[in-house]
């Protein structure tokens, strides 16, 4: 393996790999700079694992005074880390709007970019849906189909499935969303459907047959 592409690592396969080229000299011209990067990707995907896990420990009712202990903080400190910050983030960072994400995420499939849909992942996502696994599927719809034309028919809906929301409201959204495609392809149509949490990041992406039912989100 050479290092140069961390996407398909573990986080503790990244950490171990990370730690292991720490503790040696670097053997050729380039591995110094090869090993910042490695141990800056380790940093973020850290940072945004722990945001999932405080994202996750909330939506089971877990206190801001049990993280805060957990952490070392006080609960006004791990609010304002995990709570206030990443609310305000939102508020004040430009709207991004979902379907035109959900139609660049097709169209990265089509261009064989997996490295940009992965950008927008979460880090559970990132680690289900491997570039083997994405791009495997994706290369079988184009081989009965053909090559991507366009994204049409955008509908937005909260994550359960229940509520349609109004072009006001295709931005991130505080429980997730789900944005549904229609993928015109040069023989054929595709359902493409991309799931968000509330900070816009994909938690999973699936691709049926028009007219498939009982799909899993």
């Amino acid at each position: 393996m050479d290092g140069s592409s961390t996407s398909g690592l573990s986080l503790a396969d990244l950490a171990s790999l990370v730690d292991a080229g720490g503790g040696e000299a670097p053997s050729r011209s380039g591995d110094e700079v090869l090993m910042i990067r490695q141990a800056d990707e380790l940093v973020r995907r850290s940072r945004e694992r722990l945001q999932e896990s405080v994202s996750t420990a909330r939506s089971h009712g877990v206190s801001w005074q049990e993280i805060g202990a957990t952490l070392g903080v006080s609960r006004q400190a791990a609010f304002k880390r995990f709570g206030t910050k990443g609310e305000a983030g939102m508020m004040a960072a430009p709207v991004t709007d979902l379907s035109d994400r959900t139609s660049a995420v097709f169209a990265h499939l089509d261009a064989g970019d997996y490295e940009a849909v992965r950008a927008h992942m979460t880090y559970a996502c990132g680690r289900a849906l491997t570039k083997r696994k994405l791009m495997s599927v994706w290369d079988q719809i184009r081989s009965d189909t053909g090559r991507l034309e366009a994204c049409v028919d955008s509908t937005v809906q909260t994550a359960d499935g229940s509520t349609p929301l109004s072009t006001l409201a295709n931005r991130h959204l505080s429980n997730g969303a789900i944005v549904q495609v229609t993928l015109h392809h040069e023989a054929g149509e595709w359902i493409g459907r991309v799931a968000y949490n509330g900070f816009g990041k994909i938690t999973g992406i699936l691709i049926a047959p028009p007219g498939s039912r009982d799909l899993p989100f």
